[in-house]
């Protein structure tokens, strides 16, 4: 017959050598564990027929019943929580002799599977003995307070209502004298009290208790071992424990501290000072509240954890749909996850037509191409964000150009996607031109004071060194005109610099009286001007005036002169040009010269059909073969500045207005660039051509045409 095999879990070394020697006779066989982890070992590989627990000395009791309970079913489990330990071995004693009377069903050593060490059945005398001589102790009075505490703790919602209640609770209970709940901070390492009324606590919880200093050992061993410590006689032993003088001052005998953790997370301790010795029970009890207060705190933390992912949440939505900017999100793929409002008032979408799209619905190829390229850059550097200018396609057909903050989704250090914030930068790229071309004036300037004025400079003191070594006043026309020259340069210049706008202050002009005034200001020598019709325009007559008197000049100064691009020999007069109109390419310098000015004309559409409720016999006699050709009416849509001088050459036409260009040695100068600044400024289109009699001809449309 084999022997009942009973395990008895004690952590006291002489109650386990006691508990062998006086059962070394018995009909039982005793196996011990010092802990509950070896308990749980030996459970596991042996085979163990009940299971004895000296509640006093082993840690985490409930801990090991509920092991038992649920992995070995069906083996009983008995708790003594008796402090006598000769008490406790003569119960174990009285047992197990009790057993050896006791026949029990085996089964052969042969039959037990090594590694899941199949159950031996167990009397039910033997359960009903140890439940008779042993049973499981308990104290009402701590049972109440732990069940009280419990339920309140149920309630809980923040650390701050976990503290006070159990801190009110025991010190309702006249066996406790305080108890406090602290923090523990990692960073700062110490462990910083709760209080929620601290107006009410006489004790001297206004400071904080350091760890790692050597200052605080009985927390310090609490945090370490993670489980409950008691200093049973605290008159010898104040340094070690918190509080330890203002305990003893108010007749403390005993203190415990038992951790507040739950897996890896630590979040402080339970300190519990009593008035006397403080029992198993009571242990057990503190025990037991602490476990409930971490579940709780851990509770609280992940609420309050999933409170500030939510606020975060909603703080992010808020900005996304409250941003000025545009903004999306973007899956791994490229689709669009998010799209807030102002994207899609920018782009004309509905959010259901772009959610799940790819982002060349709303870029172009380049577009989507600087978007990938940065992310796969972000994703392969440090960078946490970077821009890209694109250009946005809207949903009727037009394009915003766009500057994009990118910034890369990415968990675990796996992509997830990317987010965009879009800004429209119309406004941006307009000043850039407006800048550009400021400077593209600056640069007019540059060129004009190292060339335009170089050049009348130069000649004009060449003609007087002439005149100072011959002594002759034939040269001062030479001189003169250089300086006018330079002095019509000088003021386009100022003109430019000191102006600024070119179309500041319109008003209506007439066509012919500002053409008559502009061409009494320009030395005309001998050339004569026509105007042919006139019309009003609306326009600031000063810059007008600078306009035509630009003209006016060009043609008198550049009209008679041979077009550029002859050689100084034979053909320098034009006479071997083929495509030179015979009256007009060989004019000598000094012929006549006439500058017309007329109206352009365009297609009315609003003039045709204005008699409405014609009779058939005009309609027929319309559009009969002996009627007349309809008469289109047309209407004054710009003006012409032309003449019959030699003109400028073709490759030059196009170029003409461009301040570096030159036709002749004293060069078009400013002169056109000015014109067409002007006509800019007015919003007018210029255009550079030829006139019917092969001289410079230079149109303005002022108003839209039907093509």
């Amino acid at each position: 017959m084999n022997r009942p095999r009973v395990l008895c879990v004690s952590s006291d070394r002489s109650t386990r050598a006691t508990v062998t020697l006086s059962l070394a006779d018995a009909s039982v066989n005793v196996v011990v564990a010092q802990t509950s982890a070896i308990a749980v070992d030996r459970l596991e590989y042996e085979s163990i027929d009940a299971v004895i627990i000296d509640a006093s000395t082993v840690a985490n009791v409930p801990g090991l019943l509920d092991a038992v309970e649920s992995r070995w079913p069906g083996t009983p489990a008995f708790v003594h929580w008796s402090d006598d330990e000769q008490s406790s071995v003569t119960v174990l004693t009285e047992v197990i002799a009790r057993a050896e009377r006791i026949e029990t069903a085996t089964t052969p050593d042969a039959e037990v599977d090594s590694s899941t060490a199949k159950r031996r059945k167990t009397s039910p005398e033997l359960a009903a003995a140890v439940t008779r001589r042993i049973g499981t102790k308990t104290d009402p009075a701590f049972d109440r307070l732990v069940g009280t505490v419990k339920r309140r703790l149920a309630d809980a919602r923040s650390p701050g209502s976990i503290e006070q209640a159990i801190r009110e609770e025991f010190v309702a209970d006249d066996r406790f004298a305080f108890a406090w709940v602290g923090e523990y901070d990692p960073g700062e390492r110490e462990i910083v009290p709760w209080l929620t009324d601290a107006a009410t606590v006489e004790w001297p919880m206004h400071r904080t208790f350091s760890i790692g200093d050597g200052s605080q050992p009985l927390l310090e061993r609490t945090l370490r071992s993670r489980e409950l410590q008691t200093v049973q006689q605290l008159a010898d032993n104040q340094s070690i424990v918190p509080l330890g003088g203002a305990a003893a001052d108010r007749q403390v005998e005993s203190v415990a501290t038992a951790p507040l953790a739950t897996g890896d997370d630590l979040y402080g301790v339970l300190v519990v000072y009593t008035h006397e010795k403080l029992s198993t029970a009571g242990r057990e009890a503190i025990r037991s509240i602490a476990e409930t207060a971490s579940y709780a705190l851990e509770s609280v933390a992940v609420r309050g954890q999933l409170g500030q992912q939510q606020q975060a949440l909603r703080r992010y939505e808020r900005l996304v749909e409250t941003a000025g900017d545009g903004m999306y999100v973007l899956d791994g793929d490229g689709h669009f996850t998010t799209i807030n409002d102002a994207l899609l008032e920018m782009t004309g979408y509905s959010r259901e037509g772009l959610l799940g799209e790819h982002i060349s619905v709303l870029f172009d190829g380049d577009g989507v191409d600087a978007t990938m390229e940065t992310i796969d850059a972000l994703l392969e550097t440090d960078r946490s964000t970077d821009t890209v200018e694109s250009v946005l396609e809207t949903k009727s057909g037009g394009t915003i150009p766009c500057e994009t903050q990118l910034a890369v989704l990415a968990h675990d250090d796996e992509f997830r996607g990317s987010v965009g914030v879009v800004r429209d930068i119309t406004d941006r790229k307009r000043r850039e031109r407006t800048l550009r071309q400021q400077n593209e004036r600056l640069d007019a300037f540059a060129r004009i004071v190292s060339h335009d004025l170089r050049n009348p400079l130069g000649v004009s003191k060449g003609y007087l060194d002439l005149l100072e070594e011959t002594g002759s006043f034939d040269y001062l026309t030479n001189v003169r005109e250089g300086l006018n020259r330079m002095e019509a340069i000088i003021a386009d210049v100022l003109a430019i610099a000191r102006e600024g706008e070119w179309a500041a202050d319109s008003e209506p002009v007439d066509l012919e009286k500002i053409s008559r005034e502009a061409w009494e200001n320009v030395a005309t020598d001998d050339a004569t001007i026509s105007i042919e019709g006139s019309m009003l325009l609306d326009a600031d007559r000063s810059r007008m005036l600078r306009l035509l008197e630009n003209l006016f000049r060009n043609a008198v100064e550049h009209g008679t002169e041979p077009p550029r691009g002859r050689s100084a020999k034979g053909e320098e007069e034009g006479d071997g040009d083929p495509n030179a109109h015979p009256d007009e390419r060989d004019t000598e310098p000094g012929s006549s010269l006439t500058v017309r000015v007329g109206v352009l004309e365009g297609d009315d559409p609003d003039a045709t059909e204005r008699e409405q409720g014609q009779s058939a016999q005009t309609t027929q006699a319309k559009h009969s073969e002996t009627s007349e050709p309809e008469r289109v009416e047309s209407r004054p849509v710009g003006f012409f500045v032309e003449d019959n001088g030699r003109g400028m050459p073709a490759e030059i036409r196009d170029y003409a207005f461009d301040s570096e260009v030159t036709t002749s040695s004293s060069g078009l100068g400013i002169g056109l660039w000015v014109v067409r600044e002007v006509a800019t400024g007015h919003g007018w289109t210029t255009e550079a051509t030829e006139s019917e009699t092969g001289g410079a001809r230079f149109e303005f449309v002022v108003a839209e045409t039907d093509d």
